[in-house]
């Protein structure tokens, strides 16, 4: 069985792949409506999409995509979501003056990126942000896993503003 995602390795969605259907080849996506496609043409038997986060709200346009489809959500399921500060290696948390991510990551570190005086800039995804990261004076905010797979060292843990940070997940079929 295949299972479409939105993102790369590493992205929350990945995770969710991974955690919520085990047995499922992930086929990672560009877009949510990339994962809506895969599904709708066939060549891939399910998708899992965010569709919620508990501090930052709805993930704006999966709804719609739904809606619009002709597939059936046949699973929720609700992933806690640790968001960490990922830079290059030798990269120092001082030094650091810009944090790029997806727009819903951004918004569940609010506080934490205020306090450290960073801009924000916006990326396709977290992990796509932490995959192409190359300029020390820019972190991410992504996973552990995505900083695993791609060479990055943890520069601050938990930088959501919320202890009980969760996403739900749906599952999409035809």
């Amino acid at each position: 069985m295949k299972a479409a995602y939105q993102g790369v390795p590493g992205a929350f969605s990945h995770e969710a792949c991974l955690t919520f259907l085990p047995d499922a080849e992930p086929v990672g996506q560009a877009t949510f409506a990339n994962v809506i496609d895969a599904v709708e043409n066939g060549d891939v038997d399910i998708g899992i999409l965010p569709r919620a986060n508990n501090s930052a709200g709805t993930v704006p346009e999966v709804q719609e995509l739904i809606d619009a489809s002709s597939l059936k959500v046949v699973a929720e399921h609700r992933l806690p979501i640790r968001i960490h500060l990922l830079g290059l290696p030798g990269a120092a948390l001082d030094k650091v003056r810009v944090a790029v991510s997806h727009p819903m990551a951004l918004k569940q570190c609010v506080r934490s990126l205020g306090e450290l005086g960073l801009e924000q800039q916006e990326a396709s995804n977290t992990a796509a942000a932490a995959q192409s990261l190359a300029d020390p004076a820019n972190a991410v905010l992504a996973s552990e896993s995505a900083a695993e797979a791609y060479g990055l060292e943890v520069l601050k843990r938990d930088m959501h503003d919320r202890d009980d940070n969760e996403t739900i997940f749906v599952v999409v079929s035809r």
